[in-house]
């Protein structure tokens, strides 16, 4: 297995010290991506029946994104993307130290200040009239444990919080308002077992659940998942398939549409790697595309998504 293979090795514990110094990886992606729903804020003004499917909107994407690491003896720290996210169409940036307890066993610790920030609707329910933008900020804690009781197994626990600089969710209705408040707290956990099927193949099951602790009970949710990862090397060229499953149930009726909400829907992520790109060892070719749908009981919070893109990164 070349030194490329790091994206599926990464899925293991390395059995060996961190190499001493500095090591990374620095990407350049452009990409195409097109959205289906009523929350994204392309779109300032929903028109027609409150309860109907939102717009679509399609735009081009670019940026750069990658991971530094700091090897000392059994210990690391890192800054950037995880490559295991990414594989799973997670782009979050993460700031974190891990430690290999044992030659088989490693603990890692990260802090996530990205994974919620950004522009939501101040009142996403406005119909005919300029919805206006305000601020949500989060922040995530991360703890992940890897061939916990020697079984390969790996336990992701995150705890996160969110919170709106402006909440007036349903302010132009007479409904209660305090139900629809979309700040507050919850935690995440996920399993995940690395099977090795040969030197060149590897499968990866994964179960999670994620409780949400909504300041708003209609906003309030538990949320089942379950997906398979599956990677294969082939010289030069690494291939991944990521597909997944959830369904997330809401704790309260919505009053804006007389029903307690429930989520279903399905993800999948294809990338591409190709080490060696134009002859030069420490340079490699990446494709990815993604696609993701959820649909709801509720017709309003439908989504649908997807993502194609291409890049180079560059290993050191």
């Amino acid at each position: 297995m070349n030194k490329y293979s790091a994206l599926l090795v990464s899925l293991l514990v390395s059995g060996a010290t961190f190499a001493d110094g500095f090591e990374g990886e620095l990407s350049y992606m452009v990409g195409y991506g097109k959205s289906t729903s009523n929350l994204s804020t392309e779109n300032s003004t929903k028109t027609g029946e409150l309860n109907s499917a939102g717009t679509s909107h399609s735009g081009t994407q670019q940026g750069p994104f990658g991971q530094l690491r700091y090897n000392f003896g059994e210990q690391q720290v890192f800054v950037g993307m995880s490559r295991d996210d990414i594989v799973q169409g997670v782009f979050a940036m993460e700031l974190g130290y891990s430690r290999l307890l044992t030659d088989d066993h490693a603990i890692s610790f990260s802090y996530l200040p990205t994974i919620a920030n950004g522009k939501v609707w101040q009142d996403p329910y406005l119909v005919n009239k300029a919805r206006k933008e305000t601020d949500i900020s989060g922040n995530a804690y991360r703890i992940t444990f890897e061939n916990v009781q020697d079984a390969g197994l790996k336990v992701d626990l995150a705890y996160y919080d969110q919170k709106l600089e402006r909440e007036f969710s349903g302010s132009s209705y007479a409904v209660d308002q305090t139900l629809l408040r979309r700040g507050g707290k919850g935690y995440n956990i996920e399993v995940s077992n690395g099977i090795p099927l040969s030197h060149d193949i590897l499968l990866q099951p994964s179960f999670g659940y994620r409780q949400f602790e909504a300041d708003g009970k209609a906003m309030a949710y538990g949320r089942y998942s379950a997906a398979l990862t599956a990677m294969y090397i082939d010289g030069n060229h690494l291939f991944s398939l990521h597909g997944g499953l959830f369904k997330a149930d809401y704790k309260a009726v919505n009053p804006m549409f007389k029903r307690k909400r429930e989520d279903k829907g399905y993800e999948a992520t294809f990338a591409y790697e190709y080490q060696g790109f134009m002859g030069w060892d420490n340079l490699g070719f990446n494709a990815l595309a993604s696609y993701s749908r959820s649909d709801s009981n509720i017709t309003f919070y439908d989504e649908n998504d997807y993502m194609v893109g291409v890049g180079v990164s560059y290993f050191f």
